[in-house]
């Protein structure tokens, strides 16, 4: 069985957005939290999903310059960009 280039790039750009969300709450927790260790691994983590979610992109995007079907690129590039959008509004919230 062979799985589409296209999956992995979607599936890697879901498991990053998951990572980073995940390790962005803990880790703002653990470092706020004065009974642990600190926030130690979350800043790894953080960085590893937003290395598989630029990957995801990069890949979606050389996907759709080949010419390859474009739906599954297109939600392969709305799902890398969730986490920058949230960001945007994050910052945008925190502003007033």
């Amino acid at each position: 069985m062979r799985t589409p280039p296209g999956l992995i790039a979607l599936l890697a750009a879901i498991i990053g957005a998951v990572v980073m969300a995940y390790s962005f709450v803990y880790g703002i927790s653990a470092a706020l939290d004065g009974s642990g260790s600190g926030a130690g691994p979350y800043p790894v983590l953080f960085l590893i999903g937003a290395a598989l979610v630029v990957a995801a992109l990069i890949a979606s995007i050389v996907r759709l310059v080949r010419g390859a079907p474009k739906a599954l690129p297109i939600v392969t590039i709305v799902v890398a960009l969730l986490p920058l959008i949230a960001v945007v509004v994050a910052a945008t919230a925190a502003r007033g």
